[in-house]
């Protein structure tokens, strides 16, 4: 009879797990970039980082042209960062 307990509890704990895999298989597969190969996310990463690189610099050459509007409550451009 003891036996019999333990097998039972064993296969409910077994099928406990099996659930649980199954509902960690279905998340990991809904998760996002999941599909996308690690070389894949470098070369995004790359891209990313150039994008970046080529926004601060334009962003660096529009503040030493002075090209941000002056708001009116600001009364020097040295106020602004533009020398």
């Amino acid at each position: 009879m003891g036996m019999d307990k333990d097998s039972q509890d064993v296969h409910q704990v077994l099928n406990e797990l099996k659930n649980k895999f199954q509902e960690m298989r279905k998340l990991i597969s809904s998760m996002p970039g999941i599909g996308v190969s690690p070389e894949q996310q470098q070369q995004q990463l790359q891209n990313l980082r150039e994008q970046v690189r080529t926004k601060n610099e334009l962003l660096q050459k529009y503040k030493s042209l002075c090209m941000f509007e002056i708001p009116k409550e600001v009364k020097t451009i040295s106020q602004l960062g533009c020398q």
